[in-house]
């Protein structure tokens, strides 16, 4: 079941074969088999990517609840045995990395038998990968855009504050109106950060679409391009606070753009793993948050 599933939500025997560390004649072969047992095609096999079929949808809802089933009784039992083991997936974005080094090294001095992968998306990537199962647990960004079944507790609200070279002919000013940046070139978010939308969103109210010269994931990359006098970005007041303040100028904004408001989020109605039960109540106490 699982070499199943990971095909279907990667849409790709070589996408599957290198997450599960499997070759891909070995997954072709199992998922054949499992075709001829059940006697219905799974897949319907497109030259670049493979579609469930009917019967294959049904199989996916099916499998899901299976494994998740077989991972509730695998946590049940480390916890029977007393042994606080598993492995944790968190959907998080290099942006909220800047707030969690310290808390994840300490997290893994607790608990170590439980190992971390720390995966690097945007908001809207990981409340999707929680809703399908990828992820335990990750940071989200309010309000949330899918209709996702989403258990979510916040705990930042930071403005945003544009950015842009020392020397650039609004570094001066005190406080920034948007609709004075309409001739700037920006760098934008990738449009699977929440930042991207609610950026989009103010330009829009305000009657104008951004020049975008850039997209990215990577903050630093972003303050990078601007430094260089290539273009004008948006960032939380946290994060601006760690910059060099000699090549970047910060100012506040006129116009609030909806803020940087994250927070914990992890599967409603759902068995949580023991691993998942023990970050959310070691955050929870971080952040001094009741749940």
């Amino acid at each position: 079941m699982l070499y199943f599933t990971e095909v279907a939500r990667q849409e790709s025997f070589t996408k599957a074969s290198e997450v599960l560390y499997v070759s891909q004649s070995t997954i072709s072969k199992l998922i054949k088999n499992l075709e001829r047992e059940l006697g219905v095609a799974l897949f319907h096999r497109a030259p670049k990517r493979v579609i469930l079929t009917d019967a294959g949808l049904l199989l996916f809802e099916k499998a899901k609840i299976i494994l998740d089933t077989l991972n509730s009784i695998n946590s049940e039992l480390y916890n029977l045995a007393g042994t606080p083991s598993g492995h944790l997936k968190i959907g998080i974005s290099p942006m909220v990395q800047t707030l969690f080094p310290k808390a994840i090294a300490e997290f893994s001095s607790l608990y170590p038998q439980i190992t971390i992968d720390l995966v690097e998306v945007g908001s809207r990537k990981v409340e999707e990968r929680i809703h399908e199962g990828i992820l335990d647990v990750g940071i989200v960004v309010l309000p949330t855009r899918t209709k996702v079944e989403l258990e979510t507790v916040p705990f930042l609200k930071d403005p945003l504050m544009l950015i842009v070279d020392s020397n650039h002919h609004l570094a001066a000013k005190s406080i920034i109106d948007i609709r004075d940046l309409q001739e700037e070139s920006f760098v934008l978010y990738r449009d699977d950060f929440a930042l991207h939308d609610h950026i989009l969103d103010k330009c829009k109210e305000l009657g104008f679409a951004p020049k975008i010269v850039c997209e990215t994931a990577q903050w630093d990359f972003m303050v990078d391009i601007v430094a260089s006098k290539l273009a004008i970005a948006f960032l939380p007041q946290t994060v601006c606070a760690k910059l060099d303040l000699k090549s970047i100028t910060c100012l506040p904004l006129k116009n609030d753009i909806k803020p940087w408001h994250l927070a914990i989020a992890w599967k409603r109605n759902t068995y949580l793993s023991y691993a998942t039960r023990a970050w959310l109540e070691y955050t929870f106490k971080m952040f001094s948050l009741a749940k």
